[in-house]
């Protein structure tokens, strides 16, 4: 099929655009999916080789350049792959100069820093280039047309997965208390952050360092998806929403840093010192708003979606009211509970803790009585279906961690260490409670729009 050269009305993305798109959607999603990997081999509890590592993110980065030839025409598979590669490392680099960094000069990487960059950049183009042939065998039949429609909502779908690192990072940072391992910002140590060696990201500075890192790598996702959205997308308001990501995300990195110098006082050499309730409410404000930024990033990527702009309101007759109330509800219910353990995990306040597991019934209610009006109501809405599976599996897990994280943090000693299974439950806990109340706003967003009692411009 000849990919028309005319800006196509539902996304306007023009033809030189239809091979740019793609590369940097797959490009970003590749790289976030080589942070996460490298993420796990280096904690500190696992520790694999250099030599297995590599060859794991050889191989993911590899799978960038399949994944791009299997969504692209024949004919364009070597160059969407290539510059899919490129887009990756160049992404990457963000990470390339603590490995290079010389251990005695964090301030500086090695002298031929340009040479290293461009090598990066180099490697993945023709790594991408040769992977996307093998690609493009296993493309799917009659996927041609869909070449100029949806490759915005699945950057929206890549900017939300990059904000899951960093909510789990951050759940890792909260469970060792290593929130002032790193005492200053933005520097880490008085080395610029991205040059910090990897070899000095040992315990607790490992586990801060690397959220700082991966913040990064959610702003600068985030700053892509809002270019995008402002180039391709005509709706007003879904701009005005990327933008209030962005700007988020933004203030949420500065939050995080003004958390460590109000506790520190940004000075580098000073040893941490204990928390104080000033800092700790910072912490707590920190790691809420991440989750309702991870929410909003969730909602935007519906938005964007093929299946939101073809949506036709319903005639009023066919208003499900409940749903959309008991929804509310679960968002409120979601809400209070988020605040009641981020209040019993930075503070350790056993009332909250205890009012937090009593209110998880509540959350248990609504989260059921949401899950099965989606199902039950809506059988031939397969979204509202989905997420009303979603809901249920994900409520019925997230009780489950609960009830072990209680059980291993009941035992709790001033000023011992937890042990490995809690800490890893506890942020488990953590990270379903956001994507719980990641569902919980879907379902708002997708009953308001097929139920609202006013059509939701689908542009201008």
């Amino acid at each position: 099929m000849n990919v028309p050269k005319t800006p196509n009305p539902e996304w306007g993305l023009s033809s030189r655009q239809s091979v740019l798109v793609p590369a940097i959607t797959v490009g970003f999603g590749t790289a976030v999916a080589m942070w996460l990997l490298g993420y796990l081999t280096h904690i500190p509890a696992i520790q694999l080789s250099a030599p297995i590592t590599g060859a794991l993110l050889l191989a993911v980065l590899a799978s960038g350049g399949l994944v791009a030839g299997r969504l692209s025409s024949p004919g364009r598979a070597p160059i969407v792959g290539a510059l899919t590669g490129a887009v990756a490392s160049l992404v990457n680099l963000l990470i390339v100069g603590a490995v290079v960094a010389p251990d005695d000069q964090a301030q500086a990487a090695r002298g031929g820093w340009a040479l290293i960059a461009l090598g990066t950049v180099a490697f993945g183009a023709i790594l991408g280039a040769l992977a996307a042939p093998v690609g493009a065998r296993w493309r799917r039949p009659n996927s041609a047309e869909s070449e100029l429609e949806g490759w915005l909502a699945r950057f929206g779908l890549v900017t939300a997965a990059s904000a899951l690192p960093v909510l789990l990072s951050g759940g890792l940072v909260t469970s060792t208390n290593a929130g002032l391992a790193v005492p200053d910002w933005p520097t880490s140590f008085s080395a610029n952050m991205f040059l910090f060696p990897l070899s000095k990201m040992t315990g607790g500075i490992y586990y801060e360092h690397a959220h700082r890192l991966f913040g990064s790598l959610v702003g600068l996702t985030t700053l892509v998806l809002l270019v995008l959205v402002l180039t391709c997308d005509s709706r007003r308001w879904v701009k005005g929403m990327a933008g209030i990501a962005f700007l988020g995300v933004c203030a949420q990195g500065v939050l995080g840093g003004v958390r460590v110098t109000a506790a520190t006082g940004g000075d580098p050499v000073a040893p941490p010192g204990s928390d104080h309730a000033g800092s700790l409410l910072l912490a707590m404000i920190h790691g809420v708003t991440a989750q309702f930024l991870f929410a909003l990033l969730c909602v935007l990527a519906a938005v964007l979606s093929p299946a939101w702009r073809r949506v036709e309101t319903r005639p009023a007759a066919t208003l499900d009211s409940r749903l959309r109330l008991l929804a509310w509800l679960f968002v409120a219910a979601a809400v209070v509970q988020l605040l009641l353990g981020s209040v019993t995990r930075h503070f350790q306040h056993t009332h909250a803790m205890f009012t937090h597991v009593g209110f998880a019934l509540v959350v248990l209610n609504f989260a059921v009585l949401t899950g099965f009006r989606a199902i039950g109501h809506h059988r031939e809405n397969r979204i509202l279906r989905r997420l009303g599976h979603a809901t249920l599996h994900t409520v019925i897990l997230q009780l489950a961690l609960g009830v072990v994280t209680l059980i291993g943090v009941l035992p709790y000693e001033s000023g011992k260490a937890d042990p490995a299974w809690v800490v890893l439950v506890a942020t488990a806990h953590q990270g379903f409670g956001a994507l719980l109340l990641a569902l919980a706003s879907l379902l708002v967003a997708w009953s308001a729009r097929w139920n609202g009692t006013r059509p939701i411009p689908a542009a201008g």
